[in-house]
């Protein structure tokens, strides 16, 4: 142990006011000195901590509560070039003459994040001094520090504090969205798969754009022995959640759910096209009709009617005779696609504590996905709007394929609108992406917070640190090197980030085989 340190634990055996509690080391004012914004303590020689932990120095009537964000370790002899030159230049181990060891010590840096007095916690305005003690932060005082509820979503808990669980306001991350990200093997479809099932188990209810055929597991229970071990410590068990499956043939959309930019899209259009096929929209606003009322009917009635429009408007605003050609057949071939039938009634596949999984893994362009997923949102928001449906939560998996950075998509249209409208109407949006470098840049700035698991590009890391800002820079260098299952939460749901252990699904993870 250093001389510093030993000085301080004869102080400590004469201060018998101070043991109510282990401190883990003391301020040092050497280097950069301690300010109100940050300080650095050296640490006992036989304290385990790590970065992220949080710490507290009591200054008076106040306690300054940090985390730490850093920590070196140094050994005074090796600061001295010349006793390193000797011991290269005659060939010596380092420890020949004296013990080194002895003369190792750590230091750990901190960033104060706030102060606490009579109970309330204050932005930071004091330093501590040097010589102060530092000790581990209590649980209480954490859970307090970053608004960590007592009931809510429970989705694991902090790294290194298996009894500190992190669970969070599902109306916050209902109003304020949210995203999750993470490269192949981080864990980033579990840790979704956890989120969905407190909301589940909260009543909401949960649609889920499934990309990859993965989510249907959830109706059944988690049947790995290790993972209903760890569940038994949590007070959980493994249960399966009630769930409807479907796929777009048997959950299809009516001509009439399309407008003029979903059409475009999905039929490919020319510009010019769209721009008559915008013209024969409005001519139909115009002169009002009604459909027959079986599903087959209305879909033939609204083509026929449409291909009507786009004649009468391409006679009025002089369009040329190929582009009128090119457009009705573009229209016809609207009749081969499987994503086209009966209109979806909307409240009969909304249930409350309930998962509706739309699978869209297979039969589908990415074109057809793209128009089919964004009519999905648009009637879920309509739905939410009328209240004709409770708040729910939506899941879009593969984001970065529906709200392409550098492409116009009509699911990316309807992604901007939940995430800027959806918290007036009670209906959140959860994007989850590896590719975080295609995601259109405003649905990431809406999502309100961040499960950041392990990334392993660094082109997806720069894009993502703007949206970011409350990591540190240490904390931005460890998401490369984080295991499975753990992940950084960051944003409005809690008030700092923190490192979190995500607990053990209750149901089955789906696996490829």
């Amino acid at each position: 142990m250093s001389n510093l340190m030993g000085y301080i634990s004869r102080t400590k055996e004469e201060s018998p006011e101070v043991e109510a509690k282990e401190y883990i080391g003391i301020v040092v004012g050497y280097g950069r000195p301690p300010t109100h914004l940050s300080f650095s303590f050296q640490l006992k020689d036989t304290v385990e901590v790590s970065v992220g932990d949080f710490v507290e120095v009591p200054a008076g009537s106040s306690v300054i509560v940090g985390r730490i964000t850093r920590i070196v370790s140094r050994n005074r002899s090796l600061m001295d070039p010349e006793f390193i030159r000797i011991h290269l230049e005659r060939n010596l181990p380092i420890d020949a003459r004296i013990a080194v060891s002895r003369d190792n010590w750590r230091e750990a840096f901190v960033e104060i994040i706030s102060i606490m007095k009579s109970g309330e916690f204050l932005p930071p305005n004091i330093p501590p001094s040097p010589g102060d003690y530092v000790y581990p932060a209590d649980s209480e005082t954490i859970r307090r520090i970053l608004n960590i509820k007592e009931e809510g979503l429970f989705v694991g808990y902090m790294h290194g504090h298996r009894d500190l669980r992190i669970v969070l306001d599902p109306e916050v991350l209902l109003r304020l969205h949210f995203a999750v990200f993470g490269s192949t093997g981080s864990g980033k479809s579990y840790t979704v798969g956890v989120i969905v099932e407190e909301f589940l188990k909260s009543g909401y209810p949960v649609v889920i754009i499934d990309a990859h055929g993965e989510y249907s597991s959830l109706s059944k229970p988690n049947d790995s022995e290790k993972e209903a071990e760890e569940l038994g410590i949590f007070g959980l068990e493994p249960m399966g959640f009630p769930v409807n499956v479907f796929i777009p043939s048997k959950l299809t959309v009516g001509f009439e759910d399309l407008d003029v930019d979903a059409l475009s899209e999905v039929a490919k259009m020319s510009p010019i096209m769209s721009d008559l096929l915008y013209l024969a929209f409005k001519h139909i606003d115009s002169v009002g009709y009604t459909l027959d009322e079986s599903s087959e009917m209305r879909n033939k009635a609204w083509v026929d009617r449409l291909i009507r429009a786009v004649n009468v408007a391409a006679s009025k605003w002089k369009f040329d005779n190929k582009t009128k050609i090119a457009l009705r057949r573009r229209i016809e071939t609207l009749k081969e696609l499987s994503i086209f039938g009966e209109s979806l009634d909307i409240k009969s596949i909304i249930n409350k504590g309930h998962a509706t999984i739309i699978d869209i893994s297979r039969g589908l362009t990415d074109y057809e996905r793209r128009v089919y997923v964004g009519i999905i949102l648009k009637r879920l928001f309509e739905a939410r709007k009328k209240k004709i449906i409770p708040p729910l939560l939506t899941v879009i998996e593969e984001s970065h394929i529906f709200a392409p950075q550098d492409m116009d998509t009509y699911s990316k249209t309807m992604m901007r609108r939940i995430a800027r409208e959806g918290r007036k109407f009670g209906i959140g949006i959860g994007i989850i992406s590896q590719r975080i470098i295609g995601l259109d840049k405003d649905v990431i700035s809406q999502c309100g917070t961040k499960f950041i698991l392990r990334i392993d590009s660094k082109t997806d890391l720069d894009y993502l640190k703007p949206y970011t800002s409350l990591l540190t820079s240490e904390d931005i260098k460890r998401i490369p090197h984080l295991p499975t299952g753990m992940a950084y939460i960051t944003g409005q749901v809690l008030r700092y980030p923190i490192l979190t252990k995500i607990r053990p699904r209750q149901s089955k993870h789906y696996t490829f085989e």
